[in-house]
């Protein structure tokens, strides 16, 4: 099943470059909230995703790891660099041997525009990097950018957060270029250190001959045992009619 497993691979490789566009929100979350480091203020951000995709029959291991770095030079906005590496598993169909390295970057700008004692609103735009080796599927090959808006309200112990956007995915494996995105997520507050996180969305399919498009729901919980720390962990199960993918995710965070 040669040309089966060379599409799965094709979309892995166009599943994880939609990462860095939509990854930057509090992890294990897709969907973003409104919040910024404030003036003069750093984050660092370390993630990893375990996925498992299974599409036809034919089965798909692969790694993504992401070091993202935010900056906030006025309170209301950040900047924010992310360095994605990807490793592809051994194709169980052929028995090929997987590959591994830098995938593409991406530079976001979050702006939170409107903000009130409950409701604030941000703007996210941003833009991918093909430094990725697309002829070792490890890139889209081609420039990248995106737009989102997005909605949080406070009430406590809950969070609301909803999510929507565009992706213009430029790329060289034929697949999709106009790419929307809607999410929304919950997360409620335990004490001072514990969060539990729900996050559902939806996203336009890459392939363009697809009856449907996946559907993604996240559970997990974000544990800060210093306020300047927090340490994640979710599972993510994502489908259409004629693929599925389980994804454990995990990350740590560091601000100052």
């Amino acid at each position: 099943m040669p040309v089966a497993n060379f599409l799965l691979r094709v979309f892995i490789v166009l599943l994880c470059a939609f990462m860095p566009l939509s990854g930057h929100a509090a992890h294990p979350l897709i969907t973003e909230d409104t919040g910024t480091q404030g003036q003069g203020h750093s984050q660092l951000e370390l993630t990893s995703e375990h996925a498992t995709v299974r599409q036809g029959g034919v089965g798909q291991q692969i790694a993504l790891t992401t070091v993202a770095f935010s900056y906030g030079p006025v309170n209301s906005v950040d900047v924010i660099l992310a360095v994605p590496y990807l490793r592809l598993g051994n194709s169980v169909a052929t028995a090929a041997p997987g590959t591994q390295g830098p995938a593409d970057p991406g530079f976001d700008l979050k702006w939170r525009f409107y903000e009130s004692s409950q409701v604030s609103l941000a703007l996210k735009p941003g833009i991918t990097f093909p430094s990725g080796d697309d002829t070792r599927n490890l890139g889209a090959g081609k420039y990248t950018w995106s737009t989102y808006v997005t909605a949080s309200y406070a009430t406590a112990p809950w969070i609301w957060h909803l999510h929507l956007g565009y992706v213009r995915h430029n790329n060289t494996f034929n697949k999709r270029v106009n790419i929307w995105h809607a999410s929304a997520a919950l997360v409620r507050h335990v004490g001072d250190t514990l969060r539990f996180i729900l996050d559902t969305g939806i996203d336009t399919n890459t392939d363009r001959s697809a009856a449907s498009d996946p559907t993604f729901l996240i559970t997990g919980f974000i544990y800060s045992p210093h306020r300047n720390v927090d340490i994640d962990v979710g599972y993510k199960l994502e489908s259409t009619e004629s693929w599925c993918a389980r994804t454990l995710l995990a990350g740590v965070t560091r601000r100052w």
